[in-house]
């Protein structure tokens, strides 16, 4: 190849756009402008690559300090979103969080903190949860087909033995006039509730301790937020299971109020939809209308106890999970038999 033909071509080819460019004034205004275009987006590249090298400066600094500060109690990390639907859902659980979560920690001390930017995807809130060791995220989503989002929230376990919760997924209403105060205390329940699963045993509790968060779930219920379905489930079961246990503390006042609300979430309950559910509601009233009649010494209500106390035994019988218990239990008791065998087994000298 010859090179010094080839230089010789360019520099001629160059010569001629430069006479061009000179002969024509409107075509040297197009080339200043396309030399500043490019100028323009080498240097917007430049500075969005030092705003993401700053916000994630930024978020590494934050989520070190979330780390080291353990002296506050609960660390809830609330991700702000990564713009419009997201964003309107992060601010819709904060506003949930400070305003209500105080009255299902018990006086517990949290502190909650904004995290910028947005999330996607169980391992990455893990990863977050690792590299924070928050105790609660609460992040939004906004997948095709779910035209109001979604509110996740992910709860770190409370000791190394217990096994990993997965996160809690809650579809927001489509209408924003649905995004109402009531929904925000249910968020609130929520987010507290999977910070502390022990709010679905209000056996844990004192009754002083335990009927403010009865009272409020049941307000919350009867004003009918439009709440996702998983979410109304789990407070209409923790209000009858919460009502049963302050009606047996001692409470005279709850005991019509616990038969009426346990007759009220079994009548809601479908049993073959949510045949566990259906099973615990029938124990809850059964054992409700036990109490009752306990109290007023009436044989009819003792009855009546005890027939829905039967349709749960007898649902449960035909579930795999019970047969196993009871051969199980059929099995320690032959076991105990034999060893109460002295014919058999030596059990002195610490040998069997």
């Amino acid at each position: 190849m010859d090179f010094n033909g080839l230089l010789q071509q360019l520099s001629a080819a160059w010569d001629r756009i430069q006479a061009a460019i000179v002969a024509s004034p409107e075509l040297a205004g197009v080339g200043l402008a396309l030399a500043l275009g490019a100028g323009a987006a080498v240097a917007f590249l430049v500075l969005a690559s030092v705003f993401r090298l700053g916000a994630a400066a930024r978020r590494a600094a934050l989520a070190s300090a979330v780390r080291r500060d353990n002296e506050v109690g609960a660390r809830i990390l609330i991700v702000s979103g990564g713009g419009g639907k997201q964003r309107a859902v992060s601010a819709f659980m904060r506003r949930a969080v400070d305003e209500h979560l105080k009255d299902y920690m018990f006086g517990g001390p949290f502190r909650v903190v904004a995290y910028p930017g947005g999330l996607e995807g169980d391992q990455r809130a893990e990863k977050l949860m690792k590299r924070t060791e928050a105790d609660l995220i609460l992040w939004a989503e906004s997948p095709r087909g779910v035209k109001g989002g979604q509110a996740r929230i992910l709860s770190r376990p409370t000791n190394t033995f217990e096994t990993p919760r997965p996160p809690w997924t809650l579809a927001m209403p489509k209408e924003r006039g649905a995004w109402s105060e009531a929904l925000s205390r249910a968020m609130a329940y929520a987010a507290a509730k999977a910070f502390r699963p022990a709010l679905g045993r209000p056996q844990d509790f004192r009754a002083e301790r335990l009927q403010p968060v009865v009272e409020s779930l049941l307000s919350i219920l009867g004003q009918k937020p439009k709440a996702d379905p998983k979410l109304l489930a789990e407070m209409v079961d923790d209000a009858s299971a919460g009502a049963l246990q302050l009606a047996f503390a001692g409470n005279d006042s709850w005991l019509d109020r616990s038969v009426d609300i346990a007759r009220t979430t079994l009548a809601e309950i479908n049993r073959s939809a949510a045949p566990d559910r259906w099973i615990a509601a029938n124990i809850t009233l059964g054992r409700a209308l036990r109490l009752k009649a306990e109290k007023r010494f009436d044989p009819v209500l003792l009855r009546e106890g005890m027939s829905y106390l039967t349709e749960a035994l007898e649902a449960l019988r035909s579930e795999p999970r019970f047969k196993l218990a009871e051969s199980a239990a059929q099995a320690i008791g032959e076991a105990q038999k034999l060893l109460g065998t002295r014919r058999k087994f030596s059990i002195s000298g610490g040998g069997i």
